[in-house]
């Protein structure tokens, strides 16, 4: 009896998941555990292996098209073997991402490319879709209709959002205008840290099986301050308050395609190694494409460090529907004064996002005064 793939819920928050590419054509087999299937969920791109072994009979799930936890995608089963007939008709729960288009996002590049009419190309895919290789007959035919110049606008490659870059944008967008974004900054002094590290990096290595950074002390510091400023370790849900049992920490990665935020769970509990080798594994799995919907998934509190990238500081947006993060600029050695002397200081800003709604600013501030007193003398986190 043929098996039915269903979208399948991908993380506890998962509702439903957008159809990005099929691996496998329909007739081909498919061994158990081989890649059939990519499916975008509210957070990254899961590339999904096949269940069973067999022939894919009937694909149902149309690319672009969204699809609620439970549906049936495709079937497999034996070669010949008859399924049920499934007729897609179209609904609210299978729309297309882009709100219904008419040409698909690769299609659309294609003809902007060459100065196309996408919209007035015969289109052969699911539903009268556009596809990238309508567009390239027509091109290749002679036929394709030019597009009209619009001279209200710069000339320019329109480019639809896709991916991790739309997730992010209809998120900024929800939380921006319902969120009240306050930021408090403080100046930190890294100069002990740094001492310590050119005396004991190898030591640390050796200890702790991986280097330590600024980075990794911030997440160990900020896990340990948020325990004792639990009004922080929250998040606005259902138009209440929830405090959170666990310190789970986002960590935000940039990687080609976008910014991710993998989840450094029970912070409070690990050892400044133990973060320090967690973030390294999470960064490598983000790179790879690897994170799965668990390791994206339930952090009560977000890190954002722009510093490697020469950033002096910035003010973070907030990660719905957490009550704060935090944003880290770079280290600088830079002059101050010591007494009537100036010396040599490595500092480095740190700003912290909050929502309004559930906190006030003054307890915002003592939480940064005394995440820099552990920072600027860290032995306790160091040992």
């Amino acid at each position: 009896m043929a098996t039915q793939f269903k979208m399948a819920a991908m993380g506890h928050t998962m509702e439903t998941g957008r159809v990005v590419e099929w691996h496998i054509s329909e007739g081909e087999s498919i061994d158990q555990g081989q890649l059939l299937i990519s499916i975008e969920t509210d957070k990254t791109v899961v590339d999904v292996n096949s269940p069973v072994s067999g022939v894919l009979l009937k694909t149902v799930g149309q690319v672009d098209a969204e699809y609620d936890v439970g549906e049936v995608l495709a079937w497999i089963g034996d070669a010949g073997e008859t399924i049920p007939d499934q007729r897609v008709e179209p609904d609210s729960k299978k729309r297309s991402v882009a709100a219904g288009p008419r040409v698909t996002p690769v299609a659309q590049r294609l003809a902007d490319r060459h100065g196309i009419d996408a919209d007035a190309v015969e289109g052969t895919g699911p539903d009268g879709r556009v596809t990238k290789e309508d567009v390239q007959r027509a091109i290749d035919d002679g036929t394709a209709p030019v597009k009209a110049e619009d001279t209200s606008v710069p000339a320019g490659e329109v480019v639809p959002l896709s991916g991790i870059r739309r997730i992010t944008a209809e998120r900024l967008s929800a939380n921006w205008g319902v969120a009240p974004h306050v930021s408090e900054g403080i100046e930190v002094d890294f100069s002990q840290f740094e001492a310590y590290r050119v005396e004991r990096e190898a030591d640390w290595q050796e200890k702790w099986g991986a280097p330590l950074g600024p980075n990794d002390l911030i997440l160990a510091a900020t896990a340990q301050a948020l325990k004792d400023h639990p009004d922080l370790n929250t998040g606005f849900v259902d138009g209440a308050i929830c405090r959170y049992n666990e310190v789970n920490l986002g960590v935000a990665i940039d990687i080609d395609a976008g910014l991710v935020v993998p989840v450094v769970r029970n912070a409070d509990k690990l050892s400044i190694g133990e973060i320090a080798r967690t973030v390294r594994e999470l960064a490598v799995k983000a790179r790879e494409n690897k994170l799965t919907p668990d390791e994206l998934e339930g952090a009560t509190f977000s890190v954002s460090n722009l510093g490697g990238l020469g950033i002096d500081w910035f003010t973070p947006v907030l990660n719905p529907p957490q009550c704060g993060i935090l944003g880290i600029g770079r280290i600088q050695r830079v002059p101050r004064y010591a007494g009537n002397e100036i010396v040599a200081r490595d500092l480095a800003t740190l700003v912290l996002t909050f929502d309004h709604r559930l906190i006030d600013g003054a307890p915002c501030a003592r939480f940064l005064s005394q995440l820099r007193a552990a920072l600027e003398v860290p032995e306790a986190l160091l040992d």
